[in-house]
């Protein structure tokens, strides 16, 4: 009773931490894994092969065995029928003096015996000595069973194996006597004939193991080395999921490991960049929406409740700061949502229809000399309302930096596999300092103007979602922005 509690009392401290602990500690590397397969499958050629070759020579050594039993017994069936006495040079009218000269004459092969059972109860024998069959009653009994109309024997004495064959002999030919049947055997000691066969077997079975132990440790050590990369990118994955982000492999070939290197690296910059992009993005955007949150509320504590004028007037400054942060948030979202696939949705668009609608809805963002430089006619695919959008946008910032009567131009051109489309003013142009960050959000090329720094992040994102980009060219007057398109793009 004391034992089958003790029992349960362990069974029950078996907790799920307890057994996951197990788990972890006897879980296999991907190197070990590797390593018994190659050796569970070395192990299963070796035995196949094995197998396969003991059962050939085997069935090489009975055939062998048969074969010689068979000239044997042939030998003798021939001399039963030609044979001649040498006392008296006829034919042997005598089956005992019959098979003594038989086996007197003939010698038989290694491993093999001959046998005379005589008429008189005489056995007679030629070759080795086989003291087993010579003293077993089992041989004999055998012979017995089968002297009458002859045939083949097995038999096992001890740990040895025989078999043989029994035939039934008569003087001249004539049919044996059934009172006292005289008898040839030939019997072929199987253990013996198999012994260069086994001794064989068992040099291949030392040799097998010691090539699958060869084998299984050559194939650990190139599972480790041809598993190092995947090693250092897990240590690599896992520094970074600590933070670190700065961290590269070592690559070095051009194997598939390496080219998995390559692309895991590759994989690292991408997301250093979008983490420090995001980490930019959240500070910018939080930055530009504390500004009216600020202003909110100190206008909302100095308010005085009992003025209906200032409250009035409170009320407008509130609602333009509202319509400000919906304004902010709404660009914030357009380019979050350019990094989604259907941000595009192109179709085939004519250069020249689109540059003219373009023109003449830009007519209302400011009297200025609308006009063109240069348009080609060409036909691409693009999303005709982001290009209508950028365009805009462009021209809104061009009007925020001239004066009335300064001429904005729009212009295309056809350039190899790639479409220029651009907008072009006379004002005062954009500031060498800033003109490398321009495109960056948040980023104002001069106090003028009341945007958010999002209008170019917003152009950049559109011209990047068709697989083009878009640059500031260098003028001696004014500022010319460019989109450059890639033709084919869908």
């Amino acid at each position: 009773m004391t034992m089958t509690t003790t029992w349960v009392t362990a069974k029950k401290s078996r907790t799920p931490e307890t057994m996951m602990t197990t788990e972890r500690r006897i879980r296999l590397t991907v190197q070990n894994r590797l390593t018994i397969a190659v050796a569970i499958l070395s192990v299963l050629t070796l035995t196949i092969v094995g197998f396969v070759l003991y059962t050939v020579e085997s069935n090489n050594v009975e055939s062998r065995n048969i074969s010689t039993m068979s000239q044997e017994i042939a030998e003798m069936r021939s001399f039963a029928q030609t044979g001649v006495d040498p006392e008296t040079g006829q034919p042997f009218t005598s089956v005992d003096h019959l098979l003594s000269q038989f086996l007197a004459q003939n010698q038989p092969n290694a491993d093999e015996a001959f046998f005379a059972f005589l008429t008189d109860g005489r056995v007679l024998y030629q070759g080795d000595s086989q003291p087993l069959l010579r003293k077993s009653k089992e041989f004999e009994k055998a012979v017995a069973g089968v002297a009458g109309a002859g045939g083949r024997i097995e038999l096992s004495i001890g740990k040895t194996e025989y078999e043989g064959y029994v035939l039934p002999v008569a003087a001249g030919g004539t049919q044996p006597s059934a009172a006292k049947p005289a008898s040839f055997v030939v019997m072929h000691n199987d253990t013996a004939s198999r012994a260069d066969l086994t001794q064989v077997m068992q040099i291949y079975i030392v040799v097998a193991l010691a090539a699958a132990i060869l084998i299984s440790g050559i194939s650990s050590i190139l599972a480790r080395r041809l598993l190092h990369p995947v090693t250092e990118l897990r240590r690599t994955a896992q520094s970074i999921s600590g933070g670190d982000l700065g961290k590269r492999l070592s690559v070095e070939g051009n194997d598939d490991i390496a080219e998995l290197g390559r692309t895991f690296n590759e994989m690292l910059d991408r997301l250093e960049a979008a983490f420090v992009a995001q980490r930019t993005f959240l500070d910018d955007a939080g930055h530009e929406l504390r500004t009216p949150l600020t202003v909110l509320r100190g206008h909302l504590e100095i308010m005085d409740v009992t003025d209906p004028d200032d409250v009035e007037e409170t009320q407008a400054l509130l609602l333009d700061e509202t319509d400000r942060m919906s304004r902010l948030v709404d660009e914030l979202l357009l380019l979050a949502r350019s990094r989604r696939p259907d941000f595009v949705r192109s179709e085939a668009v004519d250069v020249a229809p689109l540059l003219q609608d373009v023109l003449a809805k830009a007519r209302g963002l400011g009297v200025r000399n609308w006009n063109f430089d240069e348009v080609d006619g060409v036909t691409f695919h693009a999303d005709r309302q982001r290009l209508t959008q950028a365009l805009l946008q462009l021209a809104a910032n061009s009007v925020d930096h001239t004066e009335e009567g300064d001429t904005i131009a729009f212009g295309a051109r056809l350039d190899g596999e790639n479409v220029h489309l651009w907008v072009r003013d006379e004002g005062a142009g954009v500031a060498p300092e800033i003109a490398d960050g321009i495109f960056e959000r948040f980023r104002r090329g001069t106090d003028k103007g009341n945007g958010f720094g999002l209008g170019l992040s917003i152009i950049r994102a559109i011209a990047e979602a068709h697989g083009g980009s878009v640059v500031l060219d260098d003028t001696e007057v004014g500022a010319r922005f460019r989109m450059i398109l890639p033709k084919g793009a869908e």
